[in-house]
């Protein structure tokens, strides 16, 4: 056929083709890796936000604000500074006008220098004695003031040490024992001098490494005690005493970390408190929350003396320095009777994650090398089995070039290795189908022209399957796409993209090596040698008769308990759908860092539980209770015109020059504006002036001040004075709003900044602010009016940041709604203002939740479109969808009951659960609309009996490849492997005991709701015999004769293909190769139904 011509082209030319694909497969693997940086896995969590959503492009565009008020930014906060401080210079450097002036002011220097120096005399011996004081007391306490050789600090490495038994307790003999066994031991290990933070000893010879920070260490220093090992019951009791007595000061935030040296803080505090500042230490960084509790609820209830955990600090800094210390440690018992380490932080999560990424990979490559095995068992070809993994590979390289030099993606996160998994599987699957219908065809043993009839012949049946397998696959990626996760959109574009490039090497590439070999008569394919005859041979018999008996056995099964199996399974499905959609439901994640290791690793365990249980942690975490606050921007339009797959590029901020404050019906808008918010039930009244919230309010009050200055009656304010009645004139905000600011910037910065942040209006950074004029009739600045270009209007919430899903978004429903009811009666100049706060991490949870679900949507639709596309028959196809619907379903109550979290991870999972699925269901439903028997019952055994071997094989060899993955400390290959498990089993399962009785209960007989396409029958009939009319007669003949055979002389692909993710062993023997050909009952192409 004419239409094959690529076969024509791979027979003649094989050689050719082979060293193109090569060459063009090399230099996409090797330019990309040779030209561009190679992937940095340094920062695992990058891309882990959402963008281009309507919230996301406000937290971008305040983003690019806050980068443009910085001093080299667009906007600046006082654009007078530079203008008052040129003409305080141009005053000094004016001259005196005569002399008796000119001897008052000298005059007036001395006696201000004169002042100036008694202040520094004063000065001098105030510090003086400070420093005596402190001379002596250093003196009294020289070794104590040394048992620690610095101030604690959260940026030392450190441990949790905590109990196996209830009984036990960490203030105890026991306990401090525990502590100094345990910190012997860390401090053994031979990095462990390297690392450390060093003092000089008392004979000022040598160095030694400073003490570890723990409660044992600080019992004996408030005891007086050379080494832990010295602490006594009383030592305990003593200190034990102390904190009871402390924890008030602490709590209410009067014992300070410094307040040994702040003389403010030990007016409120006993000086048994700030000793050596230990309370403080103990209270703040070594002691869990709940061993000291409030000592109000002392004096009423018994103390709460049990103390379940103690943190440990090691004089060495959190860094990736620390990895040989780490990896020494796994080798170490830390551990004392009752007590172990049951978390660390290092400093080096993220470089551990970077290392194990790779190392793990190991366990990738024992999945690769269990499928090699499989293609090398199944095609007893060496060659094929290589020129398989090569096109793996090649496939992957591809990919990445085009990922990289085509769509321009600098951004390569981690879990596009997972890529690799899936193409490993389909290019199995495609070997399978390509070397089977390969042997189909040489039993036809076509005489003319053979070669070439048999490369047209396998590929008119083989890619077709490909082509479907492929499509499924690469459909439920891509669909992917309309999640506005960086991460996930950059997965899904690179594994789409992988499939594809693998289904044209499989085309391509295979099909060439196949001829090639072929042509050599390397013998790889004929099962004629010593190892096929007497060890693979019998091997095969017994495996057929073992299928045989399983096909007839599960078909029975099936039949004769089909209305069990459909209101059992469908059943569960409708359980799982109440455990999905209702409760528990999709579990957002409830923590904002991203779970690299298993749970179980030491660092994943400080980071999820211990880490919230000592009070400097748990005030450091972003989950702290801080106030939400209240901030509504204009000026600056909420777009994100930065790259969505690239996280470092978030574009520039895009001016809204609608906006006009200074507009008189602007004015009165915002001042009502403010006051309406602060009437609202969300509005939190703040302790403390308010300068900048509300910058028209603070402007009208500084704007009621006399126009005659009352001291100096030559100034004159107008018209920035009383003169000027509210709403001012655009003239005159623009002019007095900059004098406003001036003088708001020269007050303390705790007036007018929060977080870091000042609210108030923002003004252009033009270079005239800089470049200013003095005039020649006045001799003096001309002052400068810059142009308003922003407004930011901020106060604080009732709401505290939560980690909650649902808290955080009923705080921004209700102020986004009345934000926009007030944006409807704005003036024009103000209608483009909006609302943000602290919601990132709220963004990214709903983004997981909502578009996980539109991925899983989309790719069932298209899923359903290729069904019908390969069936023609709209029931069976509803029939189909419905059963991966069902297992999709079922998938998803499993990992939620497994305690999974929708993060960036397992929404990928789900959504590419559809590709994983759709197959099975796609092998039944074709075998059953192909087969010729009129009865429901005998369709569904033959499809049983030619399916239910290969997907069993298909879905057992893809939950091996998944259970090799699971000894990996890497969440990312455990959740990988747990999910092929999972799906797998459950997906077979579905397609076998409730679609296959589904279609025996209700299937459709024969023709009914088949749909046919006469035109295009014509159409394609036309198209050949036009083709045919230049083939010579012997030609013509041939092709009749195949027609007279057409469903007889080939098996059908959809009997021979896998699932789209792994290889499989069929269970037809070698020598079958030698049998006639299979009856006219089996399955035609999938592609057949198009082609009808």
């Amino acid at each position: 056929m004419e239409v094959w011509w690529i076969s024509r082209v791979i027979a003649h030319h094989p050689y050719t083709i082979l060293m193109t694909i090569l060459i063009f497969s090399s230099t996409c693997l090797i330019v990309p890796l040779a030209i561009k940086k190679f992937p940095d896995f340094s920062d695992p969590q990058l891309g882990f936000e959402a963008r281009g959503t309507m919230l996301a492009q406000r937290l971008i565009a305040w983003q690019n604000l806050l980068e443009s008020n910085k001093p080299s930014g667009q906007l600046i906060d006082n654009p007078l500074e530079h203008y008052h401080h040129m003409q305080q210079n141009l005053i000094i450097r004016r001259k005196p006008k005569n002399k008796k002036k000119g001897r008052k002011k000298y005059q007036k220097q001395i006696i201000n220098t004169k002042e100036e120096i008694d202040k520094v005399e004063i000065k001098d011996k105030w510090e003086e004695l400070i420093e005596l004081k402190n001379k002596n007391k250093s003196q009294d306490y020289v070794e104590n003031e040394n048992f620690f050789c610095n101030v604690l600090l959260p940026g030392y490495a450190r441990v949790v040490i905590g109990r196996n038994s209830k009984d036990a307790n960490l203030w105890s003999m026991e306990g401090i024992l525990a502590q100094c066994y345990i910190d012997a031991e860390l401090r053994s290990n031979t990095h462990f001098p390297s690392l450390c933070q060093t003092q000089i000893e008392h004979n000022n010879i040598g160095q030694k490494c400073c003490r570890s920070w723990s409660p044992a260490n600080y019992v004996a220093l408030l005891s007086n005690r050379s080494s832990c090992l010295g602490v006594t019951e009383n030592d305990l009791s003593r200190v034990e005493t102390l904190l009871k007595r402390c924890v008030y000061y602490y709590q209410n935030g009067h014992l300070t970390s410094n307040c040994e040296e702040d003389l403010n803080c030990q007016k409120h505090v006993p000086s048994e408190c700030y000793t050596h500042n230990a309370a403080y230490h103990l209270l703040h960084y070594l002691l869990d929350i709940d061993f000291i509790s409030n000592h109000k609820q002392d004096s009423q209830n018994k103390l709460n003396s049990t103390l379940k955990y103690a943190m440990l600090f090691l004089p060495i800094a959190t860094s990736s320095a620390t990895l040989d210390f780490y990896k020494e440690l796994s080798n170490s018992d830390l551990s004392y009777g009752k007590f172990y380490v049951k978390g660390m932080q290092l400093g080096l999560k993220s470089t551990l994650f970077d290392r194990l990424l790779v190392s793990d990979s190991i366990l990738l490559l024992v999945g690769f090398a269990f499928v090699t095995i499989c293609i090398w068992a199944y095609t007893v070809s060496f060659l094929l089995t290589v020129t398989t993994i090569i096109a793996v590979i090649f496939s992957l390289g591809i990919s990445y070039a085009f990922y990289t030099l085509i769509l321009h993606i600098k951004f390569f996160p981690f879990m596009n290795l997972l890529a690799i998994v899936v193409v490993v599987g389909i290019g199995a699957d495609d070997a399978f189908i390509y070397c089977k219908i390969w042997q189909r065809g040489k039993e036809q043993k076509i005489s003319n022209n053979g070669l070439v009839k048999l490369v047209q012949e396998t590929m008119k049946h083989a890619v077709p399957s490909m082509f479907v397998t492929s499509l499924t696959t690469a459909v439920a990626f891509f669909a992917s796409v309309v999640s506005n996760v960086t991460a996930i959109n950059c997965f899904s574009l690179f594994s789409g993209i992988t499939v594809i490039a693998n289904f044209f090497l499989m085309i391509t590439w295979l099909p060439t090596c196949v001829v090639v070999s072929e042509r050599f008569k390397l013998g790889f394919l004929s099962p004629a040698n010593f190892i096929t005859r007497k060890i693979i041979r019998p091997l095969r018999l017994f495996g057929d008769k073992v299928t045989i008996g399983f096909n007839t056995i599960l078909a029975r099964i099936v039949i004769n308990f089909r209305w069990c199996w459909l209101l059992s399974l469908g059943i569960t499905a409708i359980l799982c759908c109440i455990i999905v959609f209702h409760y528990p439901g999709l579990q957002l994640p409830d923590t904002a860092d991203f779970q690299l290791f298993d749970s179980s690793h030491p660092f994943e365990k400080y980071d999820l539980v211990y880490s919230r249980k000592f009070w400097f942690e748990k005030q450091g975490t972003i989950d702290n209770g801080d106030t939400l606050p209240l901030r509504f921007v204009w000026g600056i339009k909420p777009v994100d015109n930065g790259n969505y797959l690239d996280p470092g590029l978030i574009g520039t901020p895009e001016w809204d020059e609608s906006f006009d404050v200074s507009h008189p019906e602007s004015q009165l808008w915002l001042e009502k504006f403010c006051r309406d918010l602060r009437a609202q039930p969300f509005y939190r009244n703040t302790l403390g002036p308010l300068l900048p919230n509300c910058f028209i309010e603070s402007l009208h009050n500084w704007m009621q001040r006399r126009c005659e200055d009352p001291i100096d009656s030559g100034i004159n304010y107008t018209p920035c004075c009383e003169k000027s009645k509210f709403p001012y004139n655009a003239s005159t905000l623009e002019q007095c709003a900059v004098e406003a600011n001036a003088k708001l910037y020269s007050t303390p910065s705790y007036l007018w900044v929060r977080n870091g942040v000042s609210a108030g209006l923002k003004f252009l950074n033009e270079p005239s602010l800089k470049q200013l004029r003095v005039s020649n009739e006045t001799d003096s600045i001309i002052k400068p009016t810059p142009k308003i270009k922003a407004l930011v209007v901020e106060y604080d919430s009732i709401y505290n940041y939560s980690l909650s899903f649902s808290n955080m978004d009923q705080f921004f429903h209700q102020v986004e709604t009345w934000m926009q009811s007030q944006l409807k009666n704005a003036p024009l100049g103000m209608r483009g203002g909006w609302f943000v706060s602290r919601l990132e991490f709220y963004e990214l949870q709903r983004t997981l939740y909502e578009g996980t679900l539109w991925a899983m949507g989309v790719s069932l639709i298209l899923a359903l479109i290729v069904l019908v596309f390969v069936t023609f028959n709209p029931l069976i196809s509803l029939y189909a969808i419905v059963t991966i619907g069902a297992a999709i379903i079922v998938t998803i109550a499993g990992l939620i009951l497994l305690d999974w979290k929708l993060n960036v991870l397992e929404s990928v999972a789900v959504s590419t659960a559809i590709g994983l699925t759709v197959d099975f269901s796609l092998h039944y439903v074709v075998s059953y609309k192909a087969c010729t028997s009129k009865e429901r019952e005998d369709k569904v055994k033959t499809a049983l009996a030619q399916m239910a071997g290969p997907t069993l094989m298909a879905s057992l060899t893809s939950a091996a490849a998944g259970a090799l993955m699971l000894p990996s400390c890497v969440l990312a290959y455990i959740q990988i492997g747990i999910f092929l498990l999972l799906v797998m089993s459950i997906s077979w399962t579905y397609a076998t005991f409730f679609l296959c009785p589904i279609l025996a209960i209700i299937g459709p007989s024969s023709q009914f709701a088949q749909f046919q396409y006469p035109r295009l029958n014509l159409l394609w009939n036309y198209l050949r015999k036009n083709k045919s009319g230049n083939v010579p007669e012997s030609s013509t003949d041939n092709s009749r004769a195949r027609r007279k055979i057409k469903g007889r002389g080939m098996w059908s692909e959809s009997t021979l293909s896998t699932s789209s993710t792994v290889c499989q062993f069929h269970c037809n023997e070698i020598e079958s190769f030698t049998r006639p050909p299979p009856s006219p009952s089996l399955p035609p192409s999938p592609s057949s139904a198009l082609l009808q």
